[in-house]
């Protein structure tokens, strides 16, 4: 009798033990994934309300541009993560599609400043992610930090051109730490009249 208790109790450690080993697994796998789902729908509310609002591109002779920028959503109050790039004019229709990595693009240096003068903080993406889960972008981005509802100065430098046959594309992310998903996108460029 003392046998089949021990043999009992070693089956029902086993089974305990293949269950906290089952129970293990499947916590690490499913939790991220579920705190990825709740990001994407966060950001996908986040989108569905934000309106960016860009100002032309005003580029001095030495390749320096400047212009406004504001993602508008009343709802919300925190921050926006932004960064920006030029296309050539003729991905226009396209920039919606356009990122960061294709051989097209030009990254030029940039720096955001805060309506007081503050330069915004800056801070490093290494994957940004559409509102639909999907990645847009791996790497290395330096993104800058604004608050909503709240216009900033965008200066860009070396502008190729003076700006002519360039768009400049802002893209709009929310990062909730984890996770950065571009929740808007827009795209201006010189004003079509400077006289």
């Amino acid at each position: 009798m003392p046998e089949s208790i021990v043999q009992t109790m070693i089956v029902v450690i086993a089974v305990l033990v293949i269950g906290l080993v089952i129970f293990g697994y499947a916590s690490a796998f499913l939790a991220p994934t579920e705190a990825f789902t709740i990001a994407e729908q966060q950001a996908a509310q986040i989108a569905a309300q934000t309106t960016i609002s860009p100002g032309p591109l005003l580029v001095s002779s030495n390749g320096t541009g400047s212009m406004l920028v504001e993602a508008y959503d009343p709802s919300y109050s925190g921050n926006y993560t932004l960064y920006v790039f030029l296309i050539p004019s003729y991905l226009a229709t396209s920039v919606g599609a356009v990122t960061p990595n294709l051989p097209v693009v030009d990254n030029v240096n940039f720096k955001v400043y805060l309506p007081n003068g503050i330069q915004a903080s800056a801070v490093t993406a290494t994957r940004i992610y559409d509102i639909n889960g999907n990645e847009l972008y791996q790497g290395k981005l330096l993104v800058y930090t604004i608050p909503a509802n709240t216009p900033v100065t965008i200066n860009l430098y070396n502008v190729p051109n003076q700006g002519k046959g360039y768009y400049v594309v802002i893209w709009l992310m929310i990062n909730n730490g984890l996770y950065m998903f571009r929740v808007g996108y827009a795209y201006t460029g010189l004003p079509s009249s400077t006289g």
